[in-house]
């Protein structure tokens, strides 16, 4: 079984409820939808729990805009379910923009990033990095995964720009309306499209596809 996980922030109480109700109905992989918060300062206190946890689900994110990208990066890649990721901590994993794995029988497509709003608060290098708006290449590496792969799961952390969050308009926003061509434009649609970002839980549908948002701090979706 599989879980899809909100946005954590790097909150350990976040982490506790979610591995745990993942060990209590015996699912062994939880996908998180970024916003993450592992290693985003030094000295993480929840790396040093994935290290001292005694077994239990393996966790895979696809980052969010407050994650810090050059960090995952320039850790280990190892390959895990037919793909290659960059291993966090133990049992822990970041699929990168592009990342195809086959999980649970069904193929998953990763691509993390959003704009934080708040970035103009932030320092970069410190707690803000320029690399959590994908780039054109991405997006195109992206658009390309999606027909060549075929992927069931598509996992991103914002959404397509026409699911209507809030009442936002999300236009302005790189991210959003990349995501909105993407998925105009591709012949292949996903099953199911999990996202978090928005901190709620809920689900629209669009066509054959099933967009859900995961929710926040300990909230999670099948």
């Amino acid at each position: 079984m599989i879980m899809y996980a909100g946005d954590t922030h790097g909150q350990q109480k976040a982490f506790d409820q979610i591995d745990a109700e993942a060990r209590a109905s015996e699912t062994s992989i939880i996908i998180q939808v970024g916003d993450f918060g592992v290693h985003f300062v030094p000295n993480c206190t929840v790396a040093d729990w994935f290290e001292k946890r005694d077994g239990g689900p393996i966790w895979i994110t696809c980052g969010g805009n407050h994650d810090n990208w050059p960090k995952w990066r320039s850790l280990p890649v190892v390959e895990i379910f037919g793909g290659k990721v960059h291993q966090l901590a133990p049992g822990c994993f970041f699929a990168d923009r592009g990342t195809v794995l086959n999980i649970g029988g069904e193929k998953h497509l990763f691509f993390g990033g959003a704009e934080s709003i708040d970035r103009y608060h932030r320092r970069e290098g410190r707690d803000w990095w320029p690399e959590e708006t994908p780039d054109y290449q991405e997006f195109c590496r992206f658009m390309d995964a999606m027909e060549e792969h075929q992927p069931t799961v598509v996992v991103t952390h914002d959404a397509p720009a026409s699911i209507d969050i809030r009442k936002l308009n999300r236009l302005s926003n790189p991210t959003p309306r990349n995501l909105e061509n993407l998925f105009r434009n591709c012949d292949h649609k996903p099953d199911r499209w999990y996202f978090g970002h928005h901190h709620i839980n809920d689900r629209w549908t669009i066509g054959k596809t099933e967009f859900i948002c995961t929710g926040l701090h300990g909230d999670w979706a099948r």
